[in-house]
């Protein structure tokens, strides 16, 4: 009988690891995509000199890949590269934006913030991890910065 016992706790000891590795590796992997597609972001806006806005007018959802590649507009190539990716946070609101910018579809918010004789931009991408055992879940924001964006001032407003 005792040696039963022993057995039964050590299996709970085994399952209960297992279940904690599972959730860790679980998060991890969802962190680092998030990461990833915040570097991404700032690599797109750094090469197109400035985050330009979508100009299909709310269908990005619907658009097919010929048609976002083909944009010129920064939010395209990266709703594009967020859905390539399987990103696309849609449990994400503008209530999670509210003081990191605007949020665009995809899960991700933009904020441009000028200087002297530039700008640069804040862009937040986010986890959200659910627990269903205990009914929680929580967001966590991940932010990164450009590197300053020069323009000439004559021909850009900034503000």
């Amino acid at each position: 009988m005792r040696e039963s016992i022993g057995g039964t706790w050590l299996l709970g000891f085994v399952v209960l690891f297992i279940v904690l590795f599972s959730g860790y590796l679980a998060v991890s992997i969802n962190y680092t995509k998030a990461f990833k597609v915040k570097n991404q972001i700032i690599n797109l806006i750094e090469q197109n000199e400035g985050f330009r806005t979508s100009n299909m007018g709310g269908m990005l959802n619907t658009a097919s890949d010929d048609q976002l590649s083909s944009s010129s507009a920064t939010e395209d190539k990266i709703y594009q590269y967020i859905r390539n990716i399987g990103y696309a946070n849609t449990t994400i609101t503008t209530d999670n934006c509210k003081d990191r910018g605007n949020y665009y579809t995809g899960g991700y918010c933009v904020r441009r913030i000028c200087t002297s004789n530039g700008a640069y931009y804040k862009v937040t991408s986010f986890i959200k991890i659910e627990l269903p055992l205990i009914w929680s879940s929580f967001t966590i924001p991940i932010t990164g910065e450009t590197k300053t964006i020069f323009y000439d001032n004559s021909n850009v407003k900034c503000g």
